[in-house]
């Protein structure tokens, strides 16, 4: 079970991995969304993303990863008001709140979490800005490579693809 620092460092090397292979593939469903990796605010962003996820099932309990979410949180949640993206700033408030309504190590460490909290990034965008979808997507796999890092870590993934003989 690896602390803030370690699930900091597994989401970054774990997003890492995600952004090269999707910077390298030639999919033409991210043809036009290709400009955005020579962008270093994007590149920026997904880490962000990925960090946030990787510390977020863990922000239940009071720790320096709490402070370190809540805080990048905040900045996040600033700066989208200050762009006049309200609804994404309210949906940001209300998936920070929801680890509190569960056990440590419940629910928010599950397999179906780490696909379903960053659902919102893509249903959101889809209402919103279809044509943002892609760029959704991009965001989405990063949200999720975040959370995958933290479960490895934690020593979850070997118990979530555990074969049985």
């Amino acid at each position: 079970m690896a602390g803030y620092k370690g699930h900091i460092a597994g989401a970054v090397g774990i997003n890492s991995v995600y952004i090269l292979t999707l910077s390298f593939l030639p999919i033409n469903i991210f043809a036009h969304t290709g400009g955005l990796f020579a962008q270093w605010q994007f590149i920026a962003a997904l880490f962000i993303v990925a960090m946030l996820f990787g510390l977020w099932p863990d922000i239940d309990t009071n720790s320096k990863g709490q402070d370190i979410f809540f805080s990048l949180a905040f900045i996040c949640n600033v700066l989208l008001i200050l762009n006049g993206y309200l609804e994404a700033s309210a949906y940001l408030g209300l998936m920070a709140m929801t680890p509190i309504i569960g056990k440590h190590r419940g629910w928010t460490h599950s397999k179906i979490a780490m696909l379903v909290i960053p659902a919102p990034l893509v249903i959101v965008s889809y209402i919103y800005r279809p044509q943002m979808l892609p760029t959704a997507l991009i965001i989405y796999g990063a949200a999720v490579a975040g959370y995958f890092s933290h479960l490895l870590l934690d020593g979850l993934i070997t118990k979530l693809i555990r074969v049985k003989t």
